[in-house]
Formats: C-alpha cells, sequence, structure tokens
C-alpha cells in the first residue's frame, strides 16, 4: 500500500493496524497537510450491512466537533476496498505511556479529565464509543489526549443519525464478532463492560466502565481484568473485582481511588450514571493536585501526637457509617487533619450504625445513603432522639435538593477537601448554636429525598432492641393513633412514631389509598365495601376486619376500583 495514491492521498508509511484495518500516514496532495487513512481489510467490510453500519457510525463520530476527539475528514471507496481519512496526530498511545509502574497521579488527571470530557460530548450527541482501551487513546507531545477510533460505536437514540427502522443494535456478543478469527478481539475484551461481554444492550454506563479500567492501568501500570484466555478474562469482568489501587500503589489519592472503583462496579445502576460526573469528579481531584491539596489527608498521619491531643481536647464526637472502606478512610484522613473530632466509632453496615450510635450517642454521624441491609435513612429513622448528620451520597440531584433543605450537610462522593471543610464547618455551627434547629423527623426527610415517582419499598420499625422490617407489599394496612402509626402485617401490628399523611406520602398511592383521616389501606387486600350506616361504609378486608372508609375515601376507591364499589 504504501506509495499508493488514493483519490488525493497518497500513503506514505504504515502507521499501525486495528481491528478493522491498516493505518497509514498519507499525504492530502490537495490541502497539503498530513492525514491518517485507515484502509479496511476485507474481513472489516465483508458483510454489507457491517459496511453500512460502518459507515452510520463514521458519519455520526465525524459530527463531533471535540478538541479531545480526532477528526473524521471523510470517507471514500476505491473498488471495494473503503478508506476512512482522520485528522493526523503525532504522538504516543497510552499503552506505550503508561510504564510498569504507572503514571503519576497528576498526568493520570490531566488525561483522564480530557478522557472524560471527549467522551460526555459523545454521549450528550447520543454515541457510545464501546471500544475504550489504551491504544485508542493518543497524547501528543503537549499532552493533548485524543480518543481515536469510533469504528466501533454504537448511536443510542439520540443519535444524530438513527432512522426509525434500522436494524436492532444489540453489542455483538464475542462468538459473533467477525474479529474473533484475528484473535484482534482479545486486545478488547480486557477492557469491556460485564454488560457488554455479555451481549446485552449497552448504554453510555458501559463506556464509564470502561473507562474505569483504562484509568485503574494508567494509576497501577497493570490490567483491572486479565486471564490466560479470553473466557477465563470474560469470567473476571464478570464476577472478580478488582484488587485495590492502594495495594500497588500505596500513595494513590483515596479520592482518586474511590472515583475509579465507582466506575468499575458490576451493576451499571450502581456506577456514575453520567460522564458529567465523572469529569466532574476527576476536574474537582486535578484542581486539588494542582493546589498541592490532594495529599494533605495523607500528611495528617504525620501529625505530633501532643498537637492532635491538643485538638482533640475539646473534641467533638463523631460516627462514620459508611459500606466502602476507602470512603471511611478518606473521612477519617480529613477529620484528622481538621482536628476537633474524635472517631468514636466506624461501621460497615446500617445495623451496626445503630447500635453504636444508640451506645455511643454521638454529636455528629457521617452517614452513607445507599448501603445494603438498611440504607441511611433507616438508620436514622431507628436512632431516637437522631444526632447531626453529614449525608455522605451519591444520590441525584433531587436528593441534594433535600439534603439542602432538611439535613446538616451533604458530600457528593468522591467529595473533595474544601468541601469537607465546609461542611464539617456547617456542622459544627449548628452544635455550637444556643437555640439548636429543629430538625425533621427521619420519616420526612426520606420523603422529601425520595424521587418523585419512587415508592417506598419496605418499613422499618425499631422495637426495643429488635428491628422489623416489614416490604410493603406484606402490608395490610396503617392505623393512626395520636403522633404514631400501627402497622398491620400478616396479623401482628407494629407500633411506630410517624403520621399517617407521611406514610401516605411514601407509599405507591395506586397501591395503597387513605380512605378515612386515620386509615391507610393496601387495595389488594379489600374483599368488599359495603354499607355500615346511611351516609357511611366500611372496606370488609380478606380476613374479615372491617375499616371506616369516608365519603372522599371512598371516592378514591371508585376511581381506582370502578363506580360499582
Amino acid at each position: 500500500m504504501v506509495g499508493r495514491t488514493i483519490h488525493q492521498y497518497r500513503l506514505l508509511e504504515k502507521l499501525g493496524s486495528g481491528g478493522m484495518g491498516d493505518i497509514y500516514k498519507a499525504q492530502d496532495t490537495r490541502l497539503n497537510r498530513f492525514v491518517a487513512v485507515k484502509v479496511l481489510t476485507s474481513t472489516g467490510t465483508g458483510a454489507p450491512e457491517r459496511r453500512r453500519r460502518f459507515i452510520q457510525e463514521a458519519q455520526a463520530a465525524s459530527a463531533l466537533n471535540h478538541p479531545n476527539i480526532i477528526t473524521i475528514h471523510d470517507i471514500i471507496s476505491d473498488g471495494d476496498t473503503e478508506f476512512m481519512v482522520m485528522e493526523y496526530v503525532a504522538g504516543k498511545t497510552l499503552v506505550d505511556l503508561i510504564p510498569k509502574s504507572g503514571l503519576s497521579v497528576p498526568d493520570v488527571l490531566n488525561y483522564g479529565v480530557q478522557m472524560a470530557d471527549a467522551l460526555e460530548a459523545a454521549h450528550r450527541a447520543g454515541i457510545v464509543h464501546r471500544d475504550l482501551k489504551p491504544g485508542n487513546v493518543m497524547v501528543t507531545e503537549s499532552g493533548l489526549v485524543k480518543v481515536l477510533d469510533f469504528g466501533m460505536a454504537k448511536l443510542t437514540d439520540r443519535g444524530p443519525f438513527r432512522t426509525a427502522s434500522g436494524p436492532e443494535d444489540r453489542t455483538e456478543t464475542i462468538s459473533e464478532a467477525p474479529l474473533t478469527v484475528e484473535g484482534s478481539l482479545i486486545g478488547t475484551v480486557n477492557y469491556m463492560s460485564p454488560e457488554q461481554a455479555q451481549g446485552k444492550k449497552v448504554d453510555a454506563r458501559s463506556d464509564i466502565f470502561s473507562f474505569g479500567v483504562v484509568l485503574y492501568q494508567m494509576t497501577t501500570g497493570t490490567r483491572a481484568f486479565s486471564g490466560e484466555s479470553t473466557v477465563s478474562t470474560l469470567s473476571a469482568i464478570l464476577r472478580d473485582e478488582v484488587k485495590p489501587i492502594a495495594e500497588t500503589v500505596p500513595d494513590v489519592p483515596p479520592q482518586l481511588e474511590l472515583a475509579i472503583a465507582r466506575c468499575l462496579r458490576k451493576n451499571p445502576d450502581d456506577r456514575w450514571q453520567t460522564m458529567k460526573d465523572v469529569h466532574t469528579a476527576l476536574a474537582g481531584l486535578k484542581r486539588e493536585a494542582d493546589s498541592g491539596a490532594l495529599h494533605r489527608g495523607r500528611a495528617a498521619e504525620t501529625q505530633p501526637a501532643a498537637a492532635k491531643a491538643a485538638s482533640d481536647k475539646h473534641a467533638l464526637k463523631a460516627v462514620i457509617v459508611d459500606d466502602e472502606e476507602l470512603a471511611r478512610q478518606l473521612l477519617r484522613e480529613y477529620l484528622w487533619e481538621a482536628g476537633g473530632v474524635e472517631v468514636v466509632a466506624e461501621c460497615a453496615n446500617g445495623f451496626d450504625a445503630v447500635k453504636a450510635i444508640g451506645e455511643l450517642k454521638p454529636d455528629l454521624v457521617f452517614l452513607d445513603v445507599q448501603m445494603p441491609k438498611l440504607d441511611g435513612f433507616e438508620v436514622l429513622e431507628l436512632i431516637d432522639p437522631p444526632p447531626a448528620v453529614i449525608f455522605v451520597t451519591a444520590y441525584d440531584q433531587f436528593a441534594m435538593k433535600a439534603f439542602d433543605a432538611h439535613a446538616v450537610d451533604y458530600l457528593l462522593k468522591p467529595f473533595h477537601l474544601e468541601r469537607f471543610r465546609k461542611a464539617l464547618e456547617k456542622a459544627r455551627a449548628r452544635l455550637g448554636a444556643s437555640v439548636e434547629k429543629a430538625r425533621p423527623s427521619a420519616a420526612e426527610l426520606t420523603a422529601a429525598a425520595r424521587p418523585p415517582g419512587v415508592a417506598l419499598e419496605r418499613i422499618v420499625v425499631k422495637d426495643g432492641s429488635k428491628v422489623h422490617i416489614i416490604p410493603v407489599e406484606k402490608l395490610d394496612y396503617v392505623e393512626a393513633q395520636d403522633d404514631y402509626v400501627a402497622l398491620h402485617s400478616e396479623k401482628k401490628s407494629y407500633l411506630k412514631q410517624q403520621t399517617i399523611a407521611s406514610v401516605e406520602e411514601q407509599l405507591d398511592p395506586k397501591r395503597f389509598v387513605r380512605i378515612h383521616r386515620s386509615y391507610i389501606v393496601n387495595l389488594e387486600r379489600i374483599a368488599r365495601i359495603e354499607p355500615y350506616t346511611k351516609d357511611s361504609r366500611v372496606a370488609v378486608l380478606l380476613d374479615g376486619t372491617q375499616l371506616p372508609v369516608s365519603r372522599s375515601g371512598h371516592g378514591k376507591l371508585k376511581g381506582l376500583l370502578g363506580e360499582n364499589v
């Protein structure tokens, strides 16, 4: 191919090979500039449908105008061969740049922020890359990052060239991919998301996982997932957790490790939900690194014991509750540096937190919202009286508004040192105020923080040293009793300090109806509605229980169950 001229492009030298073909440096004889030309091999263009899809995706990628995304100039044909003409980038790929010990933290953040910005732009345009790996990221001598090769990209419903009746866009499985014959897919397998490896439909969160895998390799110098074969590598992606970065690079900032770990969660719902969020987090870490503040938490370990003792003389007592060890470590380091706070307990789950907070009576609790078994809201419901709380969360922006209104403060993971300081100062001011600001009940906070349309799935009740968890599908009815509610479930009753109005707000209105000012009933438990007096009715439940139905309650029932009720 070298020396051949296709249209106005004279091929000068071979730069390398990709899964879809060979790449050449070429001279644009009309504009007198260097370009890169990808020559699609017969394997890459053999199937007409794959060829059509490739051109469609290349058209979409060429619509992206971003400094960190390689520019596609043209797609041309010469006989049966397709050529993609691209911007020529003089630089090295991350494969060549990443040393065995990993890149420095400033370089990881510098390159990572640019990569995230590029992917955010692609996702905003409805394009999922699907083949992000070190070989597809180039860095120029000036440190400019270019994300390459959108040839495997997938258009989402927002894609600029989406057609109404195009072929199904399921990700190809390994067995279906023609590239397997050449073995070129092996390198890509290591960077696939679990859903992509299983052949499931993917969205932007698949790129977030792959981005996390690349960041992991940039930080440690080793692949996050690898095996002796394609099958063993896929198995590792689907089942294994990565080796903690700190075990390979002990001085890595825990904030960076937390950000990468969240990219690498197996369940897409547990990852960062948008590349914009990832970019924001990494950009914040980069600002701290540039200012020299990112490692200050580590320096706290060398603080003289006498100085620490002096700072803790009138310390606040705090409990840290988070199921992620890295998150607890980061809070511990920041609190040590801040001084004036004694961490009296650390808890990795909600049950331990309820016990520790009840026994130790801390002034302040750093509380993760999303935890298994009991979440942060449920922990609060089981504590009386609740302490001052700073939520440490990855919750959505709707919940943030609720935290602003009801909680002492919140820290959105991964938080930065300055943001932490502000939250701690706010907590100290609240605790030191002569008149304590009225705090909402945990139930009120839970209701306020729940996104619209998301109903409660379970109710927690503390009964002495016991904790009862009642799935809402097993709840028969709720009865108001002064400042309490009685929750009736499976022939048992549980008393909880909460208003019936707040319970009503938390339950699914299509399943639970307030039929009387003192009663909420599960519609599935109603056997029939009977007259009681001339102007009143009762709801007879399947177990024979009779509940009064008000006039407005009867109207609600007719609206849900029909006029014959």
